[in-house]
């Protein structure tokens, strides 16, 4: 585990990427899997064996806890994830993402019958800090799919990064993704001080002046 501490009420980008630059996902069941590991095992007690974690059933054997996280951005990539998370008590992200890493890898590795790590090292992570860098984040984690739409331009290149179900961006200019179970829009809110119509205002204006490349 880390040897940092992660302070209470901070956010906190925290991003890895398989080792070797492997694929972590090789399809949209593995990521159903991980969205919900990070709902279940920061919301519940240790998984149980007979618990269905990509159908989220049977819920009733689920014993509650209380969370260590708050989930506020993500996106995942073949190979990469990102999210943007607060400390809900001092290391508690620590805590998380060290058990969240040994669950999620474990199933990968039983999937495709491989061991060993799955990712390239401990999670980077980087501390929200400032105003401006909490505007900037947002961004890079929300365009990090331009490359898979980067053909289009203006409207069609919003439309198409809002569309794609594997980012925030959707849940931050009103719609759903498949996040939207988890991601609380505090941080939308309160700290970039914005409802979703200003949110999409300022990525269109972002699309607008070209800065958007990741």
């Amino acid at each position: 585990m880390r040897k940092e501490i992660f302070v209470e009420g901070e956010y906190y980008h925290i991003y890895n990427r398989g080792v070797d630059k492997r694929l972590i996902f090789l399809d949209d069941r593995d990521r159903i899997r991980f969205v919900n590991t990070l709902y279940v095992l920061n919301n519940f007690e240790d998984i149980p064996s007979n618990f269905d974690v990509v159908m989220l059933h049977p819920k009733e054997i689920l014993i509650p806890r209380s969370p260590m996280i708050e989930f506020v951005a993500g996106c995942l990539m073949s190979n990469h994830y990102h999210i943007v998370v607060k400390a809900l008590y001092d290391d508690a992200i620590s805590k998380f993402l060290h058990k969240f890493g040994i669950s999620y890898t474990m199933y990968f590795n039983k999937r495709i019958q491989r061991s060993g790590a799955l990712f390239e090292s401990t999670f980077k992570a980087r501390h929200i800090d400032r105003d401006e860098y909490a505007r900037y984040i947002t961004k890079y984690v929300h365009f990090n799919p331009y490359a898979l739409f980067q053909t289009k331009s203006g409207i069609e290149l919003m439309n198409a990064l809002i569309s794609y179900p594997w980012s925030t961006l959707s849940d931050y200019v009103g719609e759903k993704s498949n996040f939207s179970h988890i991601v609380d829009s505090g941080f939308r809110d309160n700290v970039l001080d914005m409802d979703d119509n200003e949110y999409r205002k300022y990525c269109l204006e972002v699309l607008k002046d070209g800065d958007f490349q990741t």
